[in-house]
């Protein structure tokens, strides 16, 4: 019987102990209110000052009373740097937009084709071509073969006048109806393909 009794006392001991123990660690982890750390959302806490007294309070008196030469440096300073920041910064930015406007590519304009001058024709050339056109056609611009095939006052086949616009430098005329162009257009043709071949396309007539 004393050697439970002695055991019960001897825990009840070792209980009272560690709590105690505990007690006292506790107290030492717990800051005390006047060392207590500034927490991350109350730095900002003198730029939104909430209308309780009790805590404004505080902070003005933690902070120094300002003197008028403070007051006036201060001034000074806050006015001047805003103007002279103004000032200084505006040239910059208006010669950057210049610049990027003179480096842009220039807009290239394509000119407008235009059909190079008919040769004109010698009196020779006038003469075999007009013997051309009465034998071919009767001096008729618009004549259509019975056919199809040849047309125009010098009867060209497709293939012949296509080749010859070519040659003569008349691209604009590739792919057109000979008998659809003006008379002076097939005249300049037939010119060439008459310097070009001479009278051969015809049969060699009218020479």
């Amino acid at each position: 019987m004393d050697d439970s009794a002695a055991h019960r006392r001897r825990v009840i001991l070792g209980v009272i102990m560690a709590a105690a123990f505990a007690l006292l660690l506790v107290a030492a982890l717990i800051p005390s209110p006047q060392h207590r750390p500034l927490l991350l959302e109350q730095a900002g806490a003198d730029e939104t000052v909430p209308n309780d007294s009790s805590t404004v309070a505080p902070v003005t008196s933690l902070a120094p009373k300002p003197t008028s030469s403070t007051v006036a440096r201060a001034t000074t300073s806050t006015t001047s740097a805003p103007v002279t920041t103004t000032t200084t910064n505006a040239p910059a930015r208006t010669t950057s937009v210049v610049k990027a406007t003179t480096d842009a590519a220039p807009v290239v304009t394509t000119p407008p084709v235009t059909a190079p001058p008919a040769p004109s024709p010698g009196p020779s050339d006038s003469a075999f071509l007009a013997c051309i056109r009465m034998r071919e056609s009767h001096n008729n611009y618009t004549a259509v073969s019975s056919s199809g095939a040849y047309r125009g006052a010098y009867q060209f086949n497709q293939p012949a006048w296509d080749s010859t616009a070519r040659h003569a430098g008349r691209d604009d005329l590739v792919g057109r109806l000979a008998n659809t162009v003006a008379p002076a257009d097939q005249d300049a043709v037939a010119l060439d393909l008459y310097h070009w071949q001479g009278a051969k396309p015809w049969g060699n007539a009218c020479t």
